[in-house]
């Protein structure tokens, strides 16, 4: 359980101590660390590129580039195309972009290539081509060498070509651009009239053929109309042709219509002619007999009052009978002369108009059946009349389209067409010196930052305080340095003065803060790995923690690769104590330093780890911490052992040894996670062989199980440190 007011170092829980938070995202300063970390790695691969920018200007060939300037203008030629002169220009003028990259690829093309090998006679030019072989392998040669130095590329903004050539000679390379230019304007002309004869040959073609099926059906129309019978009137139109009208029985029927409805009018209106005459005819009938008509009145009234009185036979009534028969005879006769001839000339046109209609009426219906017989027949006309107006249509157009073709033809205008052209540079286009230089070195630099970060990362060690605090996220005790003049380090402390005994008088008072208690009673001093100044820290903070007045144990704790000689004879140490119960005080030997004893390792028997496990351990150091103020154990580095984790778990802090650049990053974090599982009480960090400039570490130090025996010695008894000596 977490105390209140403890924070966690490591994923170790101290009282006091605030863990720094981990750094994330982008660190400039970190890599301006590693710039200036690995400088002269990064400016010397800069100087080489610069050395070989500068010699690769010196050793090529200088190159002449000459430039003509083409422009594509697809609106010269939308002129001659169908369709609008507004609509095509807009088109063409509005999109050019594939225009001109098609532009491009023909100048680029191998055919104008070999055509412009074959107008310069480059094959037979010994400066050019090697002279070796026929002359089409010559021609070839040439054609791949001119197609390779044309470089063609459009100017933003704009429907200009620039045609860059780009050769040895001057000269040369002007001569191939214009005739680059020239011959793909050649070229395409030739393809304008190539195609523009096609069009030709096949509009001919199809005119042929065109007029034979409009003969054709035009024949077969007037035999079927002349089998059929059916006759139509012809009228002009507007452009001058004779145009088919309908058949004679249409308009023969038309006619009788007409006709019959003028016959309808004209028997009508001799009816009413004659109606009206049967009334004037009664008027003046009427006028002439009215005298007579009045006297027989007077007569017949007279013989009607007597014949009241009279017989008919009595004489005057004969008389008056007589009378009145004379009478009606004179009325008769003179009715009948006044109406005889006018009655007779208005009756007859009368029956003429009647019989008129009824004769036309006949015709009509017969006209009627005759235009139905005739649209019967007129169905196959008029599927033949239909095909021969559709052939003599297309006719028209392929006619119009070949005159179009004939005329566009004959003109003869390229859509691109010179603006300058090349002329004979007169510096080289490259080697450029200054800018070969310039890119060696930005290249070389470029290179030279991305080796340095790739070693940062293959090769990622913890460098300096800063890395121990962002990767370790534990506080640095102290920052041991190099000695400069290079005298051992237990002769380098034994002067008060020297920069490596203030380092670790630096790392001491960093102890005595590290905890609210001061300086922990027990504490274990380990690292990664072999070599990296575990033993000489341990060493030095005994001695520094001594010379305060303390009294200090230093334990070597290292049983498999001992630091500390004993100058016990019979060579009892830790080792023999851990398997015994003897008092720890029989094995003690004093050092040269007051206040400081020593606790060897001796004779080892039996396995480290399993000694380290036993229950003696524990009560060995708690005993030491019961005699002594404080407990230094010189440990193990934790490598893959469990031998400096078992130590940390009884010791009351422990302090990691790191050497600067020779420690990987990943390798110190593992060491941190087993000894925070161990449940050791990391307090920091002291960071070992730290310099200004870069050193240079091994890593082929072997590590096994010490041997008190004869093989002992060379480089293992080198670094043993006699206890007489400290």
């Amino acid at each position: 359980m977490m105390r209140e007011g403890q924070t966690t170092i490591g994923g170790v829980q101290r009282p006091g101590e605030v863990q720094p938070a981990a750094e994330g995202g982008l660190d400039l300063s970190h890599f301006i660390a590693i710039l200036l970390d690995r400088y002269k790695l990064i400016l010397a691969i800069g100087l080489a590129g610069l050395v070989l920018g500068i010699a690769a200007a010196l050793l090529s060939t200088p190159l002449y580039r000459a430039s003509a300037l083409v422009q594509y203008d697809p609106g010269a030629t939308d002129l001659l195309q169908q369709g609008g002169v507004g609509a095509s220009s807009f088109r063409s003028r509005g999109n050019n972009q594939e225009g001109i990259a098609t532009q491009i690829g023909l100048m680029q093309s191998e055919s104008l290539a070999r055509q412009v090998a074959q107008d310069l006679n480059l094959a037979s030019n010994s400066a050019f081509v090697a002279q070796g072989g026929s002359v089409e392998q010559r021609t070839t040669a040439a054609t791949g060498l001119v197609r390779s130095s044309i470089i063609a590329e459009p100017i933003r903004g704009s429907t200009l070509i620039r045609v860059n050539v780009v050769s040895t000679d001057p000269t040369m390379a002007a001569k191939i651009a214009n005739a680059t230019v020239r011959g793909h304007i050649a070229a395409a002309l030739r393809r304008k009239f190539d195609s523009s004869a096609y069009a030709r040959d096949f509009l001919s073609d199809q005119l042929n053929r065109t007029k034979e099926a409009l003969e054709l059906s035009e024949r077969s129309l007037s035999a079927y109309a002349i089998n059929a019978g059916i006759y139509r009137s012809t009228t002009r139109g507007a452009d001058g042709r004779e145009v088919e009208g309908s058949s004679l029985a249409q308009a023969d029927l038309v006619k009788l219509n007409d006709a019959l409805k003028q016959a309808v009018i004209n028997r009508i209106a001799a009816e009413q002619r004659y109606r009206e005459g049967e009334l004037s005819f009664s008027s003046e009938i009427n006028a002439g007999t009215g005298p007579l008509v009045q006297q027989r009145s007077e007569l017949q009234a007279q013989y009607d009052e007597k014949l009241k009185i009279y017989k008919p036979d009595y004489p005057t009534m004969i008389e008056l009978k007589a009378r009145i028969d004379r009478l009606d005879t004179a009325i008769k006769t003179e009715r009948k002369r006044a109406t005889s001839d006018k009655r007779a000339e208005l009756y007859g046109e009368y029956k003429a108009a009647v019989r008129t209609e009824a004769e036309l009426n006949v015709a009509v219906n017969e006209a009627k059946g005759l235009v139905t017989q005739d649209r019967n027949r007129s169905i196959e006309y008029n599927i033949l009349q239909r095909e021969s107006d559709t052939n003599r249509t297309l006719y028209d157009a392929l006619l119009q389209r070949f005159k179009e073709v004939g005329v566009a033809g004959g003109i003869g205008q390229s859509d691109i067409s010179m603006v300058d052209e090349a002329k004979a540079p007169t510096g080289p286009y490259t080697p450029r010196l200054l800018v070969n230089a310039l890119v060696g070195l930005l290249a070389g630099l470029t290179m030279g930052t991305g080796i340095a970060f790739a070693l940062q990362i293959l090769f990622d060690t913890i460098v300096d305080p800063r890395d121990v605090r962002t990767k370790l996220h534990l506080p640095v005790l102290g920052s041991i340095p190099v000695e400069a003049d290079g005298r051992p380090p237990i002769e380098a402390l034994g002067d008060a003065k020297s920069e490596l005994s203030e380092a670790y008088h630096s790392v001491r008072t960093a102890l005595r803060f590290s905890r609210p208690e001061g300086l922990p009673k027990s504490l274990l001093i380990t690292s990664t790995r072999p070599a990296e100044g575990k033993s000489t820290s341990a060493y030095a903070i005994a001695l520094k923690v001594a010379k305060l007045g303390s009294k200090v144990l230093l334990i070597d704790a290292d049983l498999r690769k001992p630091t500390f000689a004993s100058s016990r004879k019979d060579g009892r140490g830790l080792g023999y104590l851990l398997t015994s119960e003897d008092a720890l005080s029989g094995y003690l030997e004093k050092t040269k330093t007051d206040n400081l004893t020593l606790l060897p390792v001796g004779r080892l028997n039996g396995s480290a780890a399993e000694l380290l496990s036993s229950n003696r351990l524990p009560l060995l150091v708690a005993e030491a911490v019961g005699q002594f103020d404080m407990v230094v154990i010189d440990g193990p580095p934790v490598l893959g052992l469990a031998d400096a984790p078992l130590l940390a778990s009884v010791a009351e802090g422990c302090v990691l040894v790191v050497e600067s650049r020779g420690s990987r990053t990943g390798e110190v974090q593992e060491m941190v996670r087993r000894l925070s599982e161990a449940g050791a009480q990391l307090l920091g960090v002291v960071l070992t062989k730290v310099a200004p400039k870069r050193s240079s570490y091994g890593y082929g130090y072997g590590y096994g199980y010490f041997a008190n025996d004869a093989d002992e010695g060379g480089a293992t008894a080198s670094r043993r440190i006699d206890v007489a000596q400290v």
